[in-house]
This record gives structure tokens, sequence and C-alpha cells, in this order.
């Protein structure tokens, strides 16, 4: 199963950590999370107020949805949740969350930091540091 969507809501990474467990099955024998937060200092502005998460395009929802798709193919996994923050969001926010579950822990582990890196590349969501 794949979900992936962008929200202006607050995750609430503990709820969809359970959501993720309980729909899982017995071919999963690890699950590896990634969660991401607003840190200080800033790249571009050190001592910044909140940072801005711009999606790039309209089809934000589609494009983490196929990028998800191809990791889940790429390292044959069983199945994926990334949650994106789209809006403005403050030091220590919740900015992303991704989920991986699989059969072993070297393809999860490695596909958790795959999509981590192919979010950061801005790509899909541009993340603006505000004063």
């Amino acid at each position: 199963m794949i979900t992936a969507y962008a929200t202006e809501e607050p995750i609430d990474y503990l709820a969809l950590y359970k959501t993720f467990i309980d729909q899982d099955d017995d071919r999963s024998g690890t699950v590896v999370s990634h969660h991401g937060m607003v840190k200080r200092p800033g790249k571009q502005i050190a001592d910044f107020s909140g940072v801005e998460l711009i999606p790039r395009s309209t089809d934000v929802n589609q494009r983490l949805a196929g990028l998800a798709a191809e990791t889940a193919q790429r390292f044959v996994l069983n199945q994926i949740l990334v949650v994106h923050r789209i809006g403005r969001v403050g030091p220590r926010d919740s900015v992303l969350l991704v989920m991986v579950s699989g059969a072993t822990r070297d393809r999860c582990l490695a596909a958790c930091s795959f999509l981590v890196d192919e979010i950061k590349k801005e790509a899909i969501i541009q993340l603006t540091e505000r004063p």
C-alpha cells in the first residue's frame, strides 16, 4: 500500500505510525521511519522565524505518490507512507514523515534514505526560510 500526500495540517506522527503498523501484514520484518523537523540555524537565514513550504506544481500529491511507487518497486517494499507539510511552519515543527516496511532492514533503510534524499532535492516542494 502506498499513501503519499501534502498537507497544511500538523502531522500526527504517532497516530500515523499506529495506523501504518495496524495495516501492515506478516510479510514485513522491518519498519523504518524518518521524522523530519525544522531545525535552526537555517541554511540561508541563521535565526529565521519560520519556513514556507511551497508546492512546485499543482499535482504535488501525484508526484509524491509517483516517487513512493517508484521506490516501492525499486526496493521491493510492502508499504510506504509519505506525508509532507506545506504552508508556513515554525522551528521544531514536523515537516516530513516517511515510513517504509518490507522484508529486510537493508532494503527498508536504503529505501527510506532514498525517499528522503529525493524529497529534499525540493523538486516537488520547495523550502524557503523567512526572517
